[in-house]
């Protein structure tokens, strides 16, 4: 069996791991810090990946400028996007709300 993780260890300011704390207690959608994390890069990835196929289609842009070989216009070979379990159950854009009470004052 190989010794090598498929997994990297990544450091984010406490600030916004804090954000992160937040919105996954308060939406609930998220079961952890790191599927959080998985999810926003993921979209942060496609939508790069977007724009970069716009600046090759414009005749813009650099080949490769990642530096990293792998299928033109997509992700290094092993690191192409895992379908989300219970995506396509997702009815939006958007989680749904807890209802917040307002305290009195």
């Amino acid at each position: 069996m190989s010794n090598i993780s498929r997994y990297v260890t990544v450091s984010i300011p406490k600030a916004i791991a804090g954000k992160i704390d937040f919105l996954i207690d308060e939406l609930g959608y998220w079961p952890s810090r790191s599927s959080f994390v998985r999810e926003a890069c993921l979209e942060k990835i496609s939508a790069e990946e977007r724009r970069l196929r716009g600046l090759r289609g414009s005749g813009g842009g650099r080949a490769n400028p990642s530096g990293v070989e792998g299928p033109a216009g997509g992700l290094a070979r092993g690191s192409a996007p895992v379908k989300r379990p219970g995506a396509e159950e997702r009815p939006g854009t958007r989680a749904p709300q807890k209802e917040v009470k307002k305290s009195e004052n």
